[in-house]
Formats: C-alpha cells, structure tokens, sequence
C-alpha cells in the first residue's frame, strides 16, 4: 500500500502544468502537454530558492489552472452531488481544492527526481484522452495512467491511477462513512474543521 501511495505521489509530482501562455496558442495533444509540463513542475520542485509559502502559491496556481477540480469533486461525492444545494457544491470545490492543495504540498519533498516514460495517448470523442506512461524508479516503473479532458481549449486532468489507485478512489473511500451519515453538508462541516486546524 505504502508504494501504491508513493507511486500517487509522484503521479502527482510529474502532473502537467501546461505553458503560461498555452491558452493564446492552438491547442497541443494531451502528450505533448504532458512532455512540456513534467520539466515545468520537476524545475519547481527542485528550486531551493522558493521557501514553503510560494511552493505552495505555486501549487494553487498549478490546480486551479490545470485541473478540473469541478469534475473531480463531483466524481469523488459520486451520488451526494445532484442531491446536494448549487451553493454546498461551490463550497465542496473550494474546500476540496484546499485539501488537495495541502497535501500535495506535504508531499512534494519526496520527489526524487524520477524520470517518465510517455507511452500511449488515446483520445476519445475529440474531448477525452488517456496517457499511459512509467515513472522510472531506481529498482522498478510504476505504471501511472493520466485522464484528461478538453475544456475550454485546455486539457485539464480529472484523474490518474498508479498501481491501480486512482485519486478519485483514493478520495472517495475516504470520505464515504461521512457522506454516508451526513451527505456533502456533513462533509462540509468536517472539512472546514479538519482545514481550520492546519
């Protein structure tokens, strides 16, 4: 379980980011985004320059601009979204992204300078693409599958699975016995909680 985790972790590292000035030129396939993108963040990850408060400024800007995190909150909640207020959701989405945020900040000190391998892209219905790569470790690769999807001529990522783990599952078993008692009000309320804290 422990390498599973270690795999998301660096899945979440090589994300693509995309180039600032991506959205004013035509739009490139999923891979070459992908390509271009992996450099970007491994440059961030590595600049000792950057103290704690403008990685994670960074980080913000990255999920903001480069995740859908409106599909992927509704993903996560599965059910409980169409049964839940317009105004809870917009509130789930700000939540959810402070927590995704916060813990890909924790995180990112174990990136280790992985390499990638970019495999297959598969785009489906000119809006859906699916790339398959490796994250090369010094004594194996970890498979790591990205989902993206074309919003707004951007491709935007909604999940990605290492190990056969994905984020979204990753997610939503962990907020299941809580959207179970409570719905995504009770969430909510927890998550608010829980953010306060840190």
């Amino acid at each position: 379980m422990k390498s599973k985790l270690f795999a998301l972790l660096i899945a979440i590292v090589l994300m693509p980011f995309g180039l600032m000035a991506e959205a004013a030129e035509e739009i490139v396939t999923p891979k070459e985004s992908l390509k271009v993108a992996v450099e970007r963040l491994i440059s961030i990850a590595g600049n000792a320059t950057l103290d704690k408060d403008q990685k994670k400024s960074l980080i913000i800007d990255v999920v903001n601009e480069k995740m859908d995190m409106q599909v992927l909150s509704q993903r996560v909640v599965s059910r409980h979204w169409k049964k839940s207020s317009n105004e809870d959701q917009r509130e789930f989405i700000g939540l959810f992204t402070q927590v995704v945020v916060n813990t890909y900040f924790s995180l990112l000190n174990e990136y280790t300078n992985e390499k990638v391998e970019y495999l297959k892209e598969e785009i489906k219905k000119k809006k859906y693409a699916k790339i398959s790569t490796n994250i090369v470790m010094i004594d194996k690769k970890i498979p790591v599958t990205y989902k993206l999807v074309l919003r707004k001529g951007k491709w935007r990522i909604y999940d990605f699975s290492a190990e056969g783990v994905s984020m979204i599952s990753t997610y939503t078993n962990d907020y299941k016995s809580t959207l179970k008692r409570g719905g995504l009000a009770g969430l909510i309320k927890i998550l608010n909680v829980k953010l306060a804290k840190q």
